[in-house]
């Protein structure tokens, strides 16, 4: 019966939600794809360092006005040297301060160590970085990976915006030192803009100035590696508390309110808001943490404004 069918302006609805969430789901899934096919790059280039020593490198830019530690994620790659040990690629160098940080801690990364593990001497390895601050520039610029393509096919810029925010999560989960070296801020490499440019282009339709996109990438940026640092914090307290309640904060918090003298966290205590359910999701978890979702929602109410004028 006619009475019985939705309007046509909910089908409508439906079909652009599903197509948004089908759009989502391929972006995924090329993330995901791209973080393998990456992940086994790296591993194939220090397998093939051990045997072939090759050697690439990439088209770079005018670095003449580039201040040296973020010019070297630019560099193009030397050139060949004479004799049967060929020159090593800066990716390699990353590829195997990279996996030494997974495997052992951002500490175990030291020119000693990245050198040992190419098979080269560490007085050789200065021959393409120049410092241990160079190599970790390599790694977090190399770790970050290239964004997928996020369109307009995704949603409005809020949708666009989460995906690519939920995109990084995994990233950040499997190189959970990106959250614990200042070379992160500055480790302007292809990779660094690649993401900068993703993530203002979510805000393209928008009628926020070109400061505010800029402003509001930064600032969800750096809500991104806040949101790691703490999960990194928590999982290694717990690692080396073991199972002793003592390690989490909140626990502790709980045993030392006093309702007399911390009324409103004493309400907070009772209301359950310290509880495991309420706290922000692991690394493993999926969906934005709650911090995440307030930024939004005040650039949310800052683009409403900018579109009435």
């Amino acid at each position: 019966m006619d009475h019985d069918l939705p309007p046509p302006s909910t089908t409508e609805d439906q079909q652009r939600r599903e197509h948004e969430r089908a759009a989502a789901d391929a972006a995924r899934e090329a993330a995901r794809a791209r973080r393998d096919t990456e992940r086994a790059a790296r591993a194939a280039a220090l397998e093939a360092r051990r045997t072939a020593r090759t050697q690439d490198g990439s088209t770079a830019p005018d670095l003449s006005d580039v201040p040296p530690d973020v010019a070297v994620l630019w560099r193009t790659a030397m050139p060949a040297r004479r004799g049967p040990r060929p020159a090593l690629s800066l990716d390699q160098i990353a590829d195997a301060g990279i996996a030494l940080a997974d495997a052992e801690g951002l500490d175990a990364v030291s020119m000693a160590r990245v050198a040992e593990s190419l098979g080269f001497t560490t007085m050789s390895l200065y021959r393409y970085v120049t410092s241990k601050d160079q190599v970790l520039m390599l790694m977090a610029d190399r770790a970050a990976g290239q964004p997928p393509h996020v369109g307009p096919e995704v949603g409005g810029w809020r949708e666009r915006t989460e995906l690519l925010l939920a995109l990084q999560r995994p990233v950040l989960a499997a190189h959970p030192w990106l959250a614990r070296t200042a070379s992160t801020l500055f480790a302007v490499g292809p990779n660094r803009l690649a993401w900068m440019d993703a993530m203002l282009g979510c805000l393209e339709d928008t009628r926020l100035s070109e400061a505010e996109k800029l402003h509001v990438v930064g600032v969800l940026s750096s809500h991104q590696l806040d949101w790691a640092r703490l999960i990194d914090a928590y999982t290694a307290r717990a690692r080396v508390a073991g199972d002793d309640d003592g390690a989490d904060p909140d626990a502790v918090i709980a045993r030392l309110v006093d309702p007399a003298t911390h009324p409103a966290l004493a309400r907070a205590v009772a209301g359950g808001a310290l509880e495991p359910e309420a706290a922000p999701p692991g690394a493993e978890g999926t969906g934005l943490d709650f911090g995440t979702r307030v930024i939004l929602d005040g650039v949310g109410e800052l683009v409403r404004r900018r579109a009435e004028g």
